[in-house]
Parts: C-alpha cells; sequence; structure tokens
C-alpha cells in the first residue's frame, strides 16, 4: 500500500537526409471522454503523438483515455514479464516494492505536478493508480531483482561549434515486449508554456526527449553500478529536466538530484552536452574523446568505478577486474565512426552511425532499437524521429510552434 504526504493531491529519409521541416500534419482531432479541445491524438505512419495541454491531471487524463486500448495491453505484457523475474504474484511484487524502497517520498518531495500526471493517466484508462505509478518505476524494479540485464541504448552528442548547434541523439533499446506501438508526448506546460517532444510507451511519462527551449535529454542504464532502494527514479529525472529553461539548470539538477538506479544522463542544450554516470555512490562526467566537444555512451562505466560486488563477482569468474576494459562492440563501433567522421558530426553522420546493423551479435541498430532521436538543440530546436529501427524506418522531422 502505498501512503501520500498530506501535501499530494518532411518525412525524413534515411540516405540522403531531406532539408524540409514538417510545418503541418494530418491530425486526427478528437474531443470526446471530455477532454479539452486542445488535447489531441494524431497518427504518422506508425507513430502516434499525443497533443497534451492544460493541468498535469489533466494531460495525463487525456493520455489514458486516448490510449486505453494500448495501455491495457501493454500494462498485461508488463505484469507478466514482472510475474515471470519475480515468479510471484504482480500485486505482492509491487506491494513489497513501495514498501522498502523510498522512491515515492523523493517523487512527492521533488516533482508532485508530474504525480498528478500519473494519476490523469489512471483515472483516464481506469487501471489502479498502484499499478500505474509501478509501471513508471519499471526500471526500479528490474534493478532490484536478481535477473537484472539492463538494456541496449546507444548515445552520442557533440557540442555547438560556430554554426554547427548542439547535437544529441539516441537509439532507445527497451524489451521487445514493450514495442509495438510508438508514442511521443508533446507537452506545453501550462504554467511557463515550455513545449516538450518525450518518447515513450502508451501510458509511461518519458523515456528521453526534448523541450523547446532547446534542453535535451537521453539515457542509458548502467546495470554493474551500486544502486539504492531510495532516490528520484529515472523517468520523473527525464520530466524534470524537460522542465528546464536551459542546460544550466538541468546540469544542476542532475548534479545534486538523489539517484537510486544507476544510469548515464547525457543532457544538453543550447551550448553544451554533458555526460553523467551515476549510481548510488556516485556521479562522474564522462568524455570518451580527448578534446570533450562529443560524447558517446553504451551501457558500461566509463569513469564511474562505484561498481556492485555482484559485478566484481562475475568478472572474477573470467579472470578480470575492474581495472580491465570492458567497453561492448557497440562503443567501439560508433567510436570507430566517429573518427572516421573526423569528429565533424550533423544530424545526417549521427542518423547513419545509429543506423548500423553490425557487427551481427551487437548492432547499434538491433532487434531492440523502438525508437531513435536525433535532437538538433538551437534556438529553433529541430527533432527528428524514427519510430522503430533507423535503418528500416523512416525519420519524421518536428519543430516547436
Amino acid at each position: 500500500m502505498i501512503v501520500f504526504s498530506p501535501e499530494f493531491g518532411k518525412r525524413l529519409k534515411k540516405k540522403p537526409m531531406k532539408n524540409k521541416i514538417l510545418l503541418t500534419l494530418l491530425a486526427i482531432s478528437l474531443t470526446f471522454f471530455g477532454c479539452k479541445p486542445e488535447q489531441r491524438i494524431e497518427k504518422i505512419q506508425d507513430l502516434t503523438i499525443l497533443h497534451l495541454t492544460g493541468s498535469s491531471y489533466e494531460q495525463g487524463l487525456a493520455h489514458g483515455k486516448f490510449l486505453k486500448v494500448q495501455i491495457e495491453e501493454t500494462i498485461i505484457k508488463w505484469k507478466n514479464e514482472v510475474e515471470e523475474t519475480y515468479q510471484t504474484d504482480f500485486h505482492a511484487v509491487i506491494s513489497d516494492f513501495f514498501d522498502k524502497t523510498g522512491f515515492v517520498k523523493e517523487i512527492e518531495m521533488i516533482c508532485p505536478d508530474i504525480l498528478e500526471e500519473v494519476k490523469g493517466i489512471s483515472d483516464g484508462c481506469e487501471i489502479d493508480f498502484e499499478t500505474m505509478l509501478a509501471f513508471q518505476l519499471s526500471e526500479e524494479i528490474d534493478a532490484l531483482s536478481v535477473d537484472f540485464q539492463g538494456n541496449h541504448c546507444t548515445t552520442i552528442s557533440i557540442n555547438k561549434s560556430g554554426d554547427q548547434p548542439t547535437i544529441l541523439a539516441q537509439n532507445m533499446d527497451p524489451p521487445k515486449f514493450l514495442h509495438g506501438y510508438p508514442t511521443l508526448l508533446h507537452i506545453t506546460d501550462k504554467d511557463t508554456r515550455i513545449e516538450s517532444y518525450i518518447l515513450t510507451f502508451p501510458g509511461f511519462i518519458g523515456l528521453d526527449g526534448m523541450n523547446s527551449h532547446g534542453v535535451g535529454i537521453a539515457c542509458n542504464g548502467i546495470s554493474m553500478l551500486n544502486h539504492s532502494d531510495r532516490g528520484l527514479p529515472v523517468s520523473f529525472i527525464v520530466r524534470k529536466i524537460l522542465q528546464m529553461p536551459g542546460e544550466t539548470e538541468a546540469f544542476e539538477f542532475i548534479e545534486k538530484v538523489p539517484i537510486g538506479i544507476p544510469q548515464s544522463f547525457t543532457m544538453g542544450g543550447i551550448r553544451e552536452a554533458r555526460c553523467y554516470e551515476c549510481s548510488a555512490n556516485q556521479k562522474k562526467r564522462f568524455y570518451p574523446f580527448d578534446n570533450k566537444n562529443i560524447t558517446l555512451h553504451t551501457n558500461f562505466s566509463g569513469s564511474n568505478r562505484d561498481f556492485s560486488q555482484q559485478f566484481i563477482d562475475l568478472l572474477k569468474t573470467y579472470g578480470k577486474t575492474i581495472d580491465d576494459p570492458y567497453y561492448c562492440p557497440r562503443f567501439y563501433l560508433a567510436y570507430d565512426k566517429i573518427l572516421e567522421a573526423e569528429n565533424m558530426l550533423n544530424a545526417e553522420t549521427i542518423q547513419s552511425i545509429l543506423s548500423h546493423t553490425e557487427p551481427e551479435i551487437h548492432p547499434i541498430s538491433n532487434e531492440n532499437t523502438y525508437g531513435c532521436l536525433v535532437m538538433v538543440l538551437s534556438e529553433n530546436p529541430v527533432l527528428y524521429i524514427a519510430p522503430g529501427k533507423p535503418d528500416e524506418t523512416e525519420f519524421e522531422i518536428l519543430t516547436f510552434h
């Protein structure tokens, strides 16, 4: 049982890339279920875009109602995965999880508005709030299991230089059971009017994305580092960062916020991007290149040395130590491709790197790739999004109003 405090109440072809910005899209405006007229759902090929305005609760309510069927299907699959992992009843798992962790208290203190959004999603799709809140913390629930394996995401960024804007890009590679309904939230903050584009699943508050002030964030799990049973959950960190008016505020936030499960947060804005490797006991910035203007991350820690005992013991079985190099093939391939480009990256070259399907055993664009975002973090931000594997899926180009 959760106890709350009293305060809680254009299409872009893969090769070559087109320069034409998609200014008008065919929209399906829906005003049913009492949603405000501004709330609407839009379909572009396989991508579903939810345009959400109003209060946090109203945005969540529209989200839940628009995608009720898809959310129900996704939650059923997720429940089955949780029960398979923990070998016990789903509700017993999440009840025990909430009883023994302090994640909800951090959410209440730091971002109660986003918690209201989750309440809206719950009411909209008619799935109990405890389940929908647990879904937002699904990565935390996975991380506390003995079988946690992490994911396979690849993230690249390059800082602004001359006329070349800051670019942040990611292949998002979640488990296959979460695939099927690529969804983009287009959220307008009621008070600040900051708009955000957020890649997600139906019923989930966000995986990665960018806002209209040119702030972007991408995340990579780092399962070999130590975790905690408290801290702000990853999905809420993503959403909080996208409320920021600039990268300075985003950097300050990540440097102070308590971390629960280990994660690499690559974030940036108009001037620069940074990669922070965060664990329960340590936060370190990571730069794989000497000039520090480019970041690259897969799912292996490069600078954070807060390794879990489980990982240390695993290395011993292979005759290795934490001082041995252990980057994955995706990292080395992307690293070499960046060098081949002589560190001169733009949206097209980054899209090409993220589209690689070799080597076969660990390709950058792989069977778990749910979507690819290439975020141009300029004063007039541009989002290139492929709702699927970037080597197979056409990119759409989106801007803000």
